[in-house]
């Protein structure tokens, strides 16, 4: 869990790495400016030989080049038009991911599967929690809300509970004659995470038809609270068990055909 980068974080590497060929001949530009800064300072350094001389020179050359990457991530965000919401895409969810950890630490979840790929969505986080069967988050960072977009989350968030509940149906086996709960039959409940500025605007306990929403920093007390369904130990490994190996298979056709066009 949380090997695998998200689907926004993926998606922004990819965006950068496009922009950066077609600006190639600036960002060498840039690398070029900044290494002959760096040569001719280390240069002055080496002739002049003051107190501390290697501490200044590892400063330096880790001064430029932080500020290098720092101006050519800049100068990318600034001319790529969605780069940024990609980026507060992979901060909801990596906020997320680490509310999660903290959350298997407090044996209120079993475990989690980031990142799967469907045909026509991302499933952000699958959760198998204890005692409330599985829960589907829908990581958003947002600076602020409105009816029409709490509106858009909610159906968005409905269409991945149907489509967990589709994919958790074909994957996981009913164990005919065990004395514990398939995990294949286990309730999925559908919320969105919310960070941000406008995370602060979630009421305790909000719902939407039935998907729930949840601040942020409250995702470890709303999942304290799921007490609906019981989950063994056994049901929740085969569950994450095989919900990574159909992420694994999904994203190995996915770098095939990408790399078949």
């Amino acid at each position: 869990m949380g090997a695998i980068p998200s689907f926004p974080r993926r998606e922004l590497t990819r965006l950068r790495r496009a922009w950066m060929r077609r600006n190639v001949a600036v960002v060498l530009v840039l690398a070029a400016g900044f290494l002959t800064v760096g040569a001719v300072v280390s240069i002055i350094l080496v002739i002049t030989d003051p107190p501390g001389a290697l501490y200044l020179l590892g400063a330096l050359h880790m001064g430029l080049l932080a500020s290098a990457m720092h101006l050519i991530n800049s100068a990318f965000l600034a001319h790529e038009r969605t780069a940024i919401f990609q980026l507060r895409g992979a901060w909801g969810e990596d906020n997320t991911r680490s509310e999660l950890q903290r959350a298997k630490r407090r044996r209120l979840i079993w475990g989690w599967v980031d990142s799967i790929t469907l045909q026509a969505s991302d499933l952000d986080h699958v959760v198998v929690t204890r005692r409330g069967g599985i829960v589907v988050l829908d990581s958003k960072w947002r600076s602020d809300v409105t009816p029409a977009s709490v509106a858009d989350m909610a159906a968005s968030a409905r269409r991945t509970r149907m489509r967990a509940e589709a994919l958790t149906r074909t994957l996981i086996k009913t164990e005919r004659g065990a004395r514990h709960r398939a995990a294949g039959s286990l309730k999925v409940t559908p919320a969105v995470v919310l960070w941000g500025p406008a995370r602060l605007t979630v009421p305790q306990g909000h719902k939407v038809d039935d998907v729930h929403f949840v601040d942020g920093r409250g995702l470890i007390d709303w999942l304290k609270q799921l007490d609906e369904q019981v989950v063994t130990r056994a049901s929740a490994r085969d569950a994450v068990e095989k919900l990574e190996t159909y992420r694994t298979s999904a994203l190995r056709a996915m770098a095939a055909s990408a790399a078949k066009h």
